[in-house]
């Protein structure tokens, strides 16, 4: 499939079959996701595949630490506040187009915010983690190794959901798992075989005309 195609037909899936993916299939898309840009190749990453029982157990950690977990600063106050507005407003205007299309399309809504907290269903899920380092090159590195793996997914026919609640639920997760309390987990991603039927998996996509979000010198 074109890499171009690709891109553009990823989206997250937000519900998923029963099937669990084979773990060749799996360690394929990882492999695939060791190739992505980082600094001279330091490879600061760890993916951590959660499944079966262990994820079940992360998924109940995450809904039970969820409420009283620290929401982490993005950083010092926007020296631009209306840039900041717009952005806002965008989440408000997309998030209100896909409420609306789940309910005329009689979904369980229900389940749209439980599925924050499992994975959304999926029967698997990988967090990708590292370390501390100087500079936020290690977090670029496995952000990137995470567009990677979720590109590879589409293109095996796989379905896959960014998962937030990791990052925020961390603390909590690690314990859980034993893992070292300085490991760092950027994120987690639901990783399935999309269901065809579910209405969340058919809301409506866009994105904004390029020439609105790019500035060109010359």
């Amino acid at each position: 499939m074109n890499c171009i195609n690709v891109i553009k037909q990823r989206k997250s899936i937000r519900s998923f079959t029963n099937k669990v993916p084979d773990k060749a299939l799996i360690l394929e898309c990882l492999d695939a996701a060791s190739w992505a840009p980082n600094p001279t190749s330091q490879q600061p990453w760890q993916f951590i595949v959660l499944t079966g029982n262990s994820l079940n157990r992360i998924s109940r950690t995450i809904k039970e630490s969820f409420p009283a977990a620290p929401i982490q600063n993005a950083g010092p106050a926007a020296e631009k506040p209306e840039i900041i507005q717009k952005i806002e407003n965008r989440k408000k205007e997309n998030f209100s187009e896909m409420i609306s299309f789940l309910k005329e399309s009689g979904a369980d809504m229900s389940l749209l915010a439980e599925g924050n907290f499992n994975f959304h269903g999926a029967p698997l899920a990988v967090l990708f983690a590292t370390w501390p380092g100087k500079d936020q090159n290690n977090l670029k590195s496995v952000v990137s190794a995470m567009q990677t793996f979720m590109l590879a997914a589409a293109a095996k026919g796989l379905g896959t959901c960014w998962a937030n609640a990791v990052s925020i639920c961390q603390k909590a997760i690690k314990k859980e798992l034993g893992l070292a309390e300085d490991m760092i987990l950027v994120d987690g991603i639901s990783v399935g075989y999309p269901d065809p039927e579910a209405a969340v998996n058919r809301v409506p996509r866009h994105r904004l005309p390029i020439d609105e979000v790019t500035l060109w010198f010359v």
